[in-house]
């Protein structure tokens, strides 16, 4: 049998491995303790003195984490992000002021040089089978560039619905799907799409870090200091808060509860700080390290899920929703289909502001047998998607594909 010991996985991710940690981060962290992960991030252009400078760093120990930094000073940097914006179809979207970087995706004038200076870091070290791993289509071209012996393809998002998606994601996605060895999909939706379309399909619910969100219910950890003052209760959330939110929902939940404090932690990604609802009782906290996130979370009354229902959110499967239950805070949503589906035992639905508010009461009002309960059925799902089980039944699958395409 060929020998997959010495195999080393690059990854090529349109998120930045030090952006909100989510799914990438949690799985390719966990592979390194068995293989070396090389992540390459889309080109990132920032404000600082002019120049174009390719990096790598190891954040933690196996990984090795490459990005192509484009600075220039800010009237420079302004149009350069301004030509990007027009690439991408935002033209209209108006950049805040406090803007110091943005992501360039993968078909920028940098691409050339990413890919070059990627393939000159990858061939000095390579010695063994390569993984190639993709979170987006649009890095088909690191196919050719790499020549890896497996291809894997991991869909967190159906991100050809997202807003500004590039109009040929649908197409890059067909022609990766033909050339990918394995694929696994985030969610039962993000699956049942694509079940027929590749062979080798397996579904892989996100997962949690259990033990990193149940600080939460440690007695001893602090409060926040942004959270100590606010009137009680908190009804609140944590994640990227972008297109997805609903927030004509937020803003009419809020108005009916003046007294409640509404809570959103994470930044804010295409939309305008402008459109979001706006009330003395609605606190926009920023984006906040994932270290900190559980003692947040301790001050959550009720933790929330205030997605718009659409074509951007109907494949959606939050990780948050599983980070929320390791802290056993109730947990209020829309209907979303994945979570109806995988976490229907334990999270409370609602529709429509009404219903949203009324829904976050009921948990609110919620007695000690029915929190009791739903603990119960909580510890079920917590341990069914843990992210160490999930990557581990995702390496096997690896291991075997390779040696049987290496034999």
């Amino acid at each position: 049998m060929a020998d997959t010991a010495h195999i080393e996985v690059i990854c090529v991710s349109h998120l930045w491995w030090d952006w909100v940690w989510q799914r990438p981060q949690q799985l390719l962290s966990r592979l390194a303790a068995r293989w070396p992960v090389f992540w390459v991030e889309e080109p990132r252009l920032q404000i600082g003195p002019a120049g174009d400078q390719f990096e790598v760093s190891e954040p933690l120990p196996g990984i090795r984490v490459a990005r192509l930094l484009s600075r220039h000073e800010p009237p420079a940097f302004r149009q350069r992000l301004d030509e990007a914006l027009e690439r991408s179809g935002a033209r209209a979207f108006v950049v805040s002021d406090d803007t110091w970087e943005a992501g360039l995706g993968f078909a920028s004038p940098l691409q050339p040089r990413l890919e070059r200076d990627v393939l000159a870091a990858v061939g000095s070290r390579r010695r063994g089978p390569v993984v190639l791993w993709l979170y987006t289509p649009a890095a088909l071209p690191f196919l050719d560039l790499l020549r890896p012996d497996l291809v894997v393809y991991d869909v967190m998002d159906e991100l050809s619905a997202f807003k500004y998606a590039p109009p040929n994601l649908a197409a890059q996605e067909r022609a990766l799907l033909a050339r990918a060895d394995l694929v696994f999909a985030g969610g039962p939706s993000l699956h049942a799409a694509r079940r027929g379309r590749h062979p080798d399909l397996h579904l892989f619910p996100s997962g949690v870090e259990q033990s990193h969100f149940a600080r939460a219910l440690d007695d001893a950890l602090p409060l926040p200091a942004a959270l100590r003052d606010l009137p009680r209760p908190i009804v609140g959330f944590f994640g990227v808060i972008d297109e997805r939110l609903d927030r004509d929902l937020l803003a009419r939940a809020a108005a009916a509860r003046p007294g409640w404090s509404w809570v959103l932690i994470g930044p804010v990604l295409k939309i305008e700080e402008r459109q979001l609802p706006h009330a003395p009782n609605i606190h926009y906290l920023g984006p906040r390290a994932y270290h900190d996130l559980p003692a947040f979370l301790k001050g959550f009354d009720v933790a929330i899920l205030p997605f718009a229902r659409g074509e951007a959110t109907r494949f959606l499967s939050p990780t948050k929703t599983l980070e929320y239950m390791a802290a056993h805070k109730p947990i209020v949503s829309v209907p979303l289909p994945d979570v109806v589906s995988l976490y229907g035992e334990v999270v409370r639905f609602a529709s429509d502001s009404d219903a949203f508010v009324a829904a976050v009461e009921a948990a609110l009002g919620e007695g000690t047998r029915e929190r009791e309960a739903r603990i119960v059925r909580e510890a079920a799902l917590l341990g069914r998607y843990a992210w160490d089980r999930l990557a581990g039944e995702m390496a096997a699958l690896i291991a075997d594909r390779l040696a049987r395409k290496l034999a």
